[in-house]
């Protein structure tokens, strides 16, 4: 080894002494920045910046500066930390005013106000109309009897037009059913005679005087459909609930708890049904197993305080 390059590995190791140094000194100014945002991170924050430093010689050292720099005066959006209370009065500031289209009352609150105005209660109709429901339906029959001529006009017309559109169904469908020969067909087409049917009762939309006779073709045609699809659950769900409103509870109470055995956990829908059944006929015991043998219920907010109340007793 001659002395040129004795003299260049002195020069290089004086040089590499200096770059250690020199990252210290930008490591400890650096830190001096770092301490405010990261008082608990004070030795980590030095090791990183000196090592950065380390691996980058010259332009580390501008680099590290800027960051330190930065993450001192950066400003972030304020974060809630140990808050035990929300100042509500804040709230107007932070959130959109949200309004909704039919004011903040129930819609039968709504129709039956004499000050609110008769195209906002024509838009409540025509949007329950589009979702019918039998509580819709109720809403909407009892807007029947307002003073306002044109919410009652309009209200007998969406009446008038679903009734309109179950009747020509069941005409078709009566058609259909007498004319077909192959059973299986028969069956299908009886099968949607009696959900029709149920729908004219359901929602209310046949007169006092019809309902025993409609729910007669219920049952009838619900046993024609029941020879060729025996296993069909929605059936027998139909006709307990028929059985209940003609107050033959014995057989009601068989076809719920024949859906019941099928599934429990699938048809946990029809436990009420068997508990108001049981509930009525007394046996307060047999209420209470049905409401402790069934799970699903608790997620159904109008029924959980129910089940909660009789799983209690």
């Amino acid at each position: 080894m001659n002395a040129e390059t004795v003299y260049f590995g002195i020069e290089i190791g004086y040089l590499f002494l200096l770059h250690i140094i020199g990252c210290a000194v930008i490591s400890y100014v650096a830190l001096q920045f770092l301490r405010e945002r990261f008082p608990a991170s004070k030795q980590s924050a030095f090791f990183f910046v000196f090592l950065l430093n380390l691996a980058i010689p010259i332009l580390g050292y501008f680099f590290s500066l800027w960051i330190a720099y930065y993450l001192k005066n950066v400003r972030y959006k304020e974060t809630l930390s140990d808050v035990h209370f929300v100042n509500l009065d804040e709230f107007s500031t932070h959130f959109i005013d949200v309004e909704r289209a039919f004011g903040e009352g129930s819609m039968y609150e709504l129709l039956q106000n004499d000050y609110v105005s008769t195209s906002l209660k024509i838009k409540a109709i025509v949007s329950m109309s589009d979702n019918l429901s039998q509580k819709n339906i109720s809403i909407i029959k009892h807007t029947l009897s307002s003073n306002n001529d044109e919410v009652r006009l309009f209200s007998f017309a969406v009446i008038d037009k679903i009734e309109r559109g179950i009747n020509q169904k069941i005409h078709k469908n009566l058609g259909k059913f007498n004319t077909h020969v192959n059973l299986k067909k028969k069956a299908a087409i009886a099968k949607e005679l009696a959900s029709l049917y149920w729908e004219m009762i359901y929602y209310e939309l046949s007169e006092d005087s019809l309902r025993d006779y409609l729910l007669e073709e219920v049952v009838k045609y619900i046993l024609i459909a029941k020879k060729e699809f025996p296993y069909d659950l929605k059936l027998n769900v139909m006709l307990g609930r028929v059985y209940m409103l003609l107050q033959e509870y014995e057989k009601a109470a068989t076809e719920f708890t024949y859906i019941m055995e099928m599934n429990l956990d699938e048809n946990a829908f029809v436990g009420p049904y068997l508990a108001e059944i049981n509930f009525n006929a007394g046996n307060y015991k047999t209420v209470q197993s049905i409401m402790s043998h069934i799970n699903g219920l608790h997620l159904n907010s109008t029924l959980h305080p129910i089940v909660q109340q009789w799983r209690a007793v």
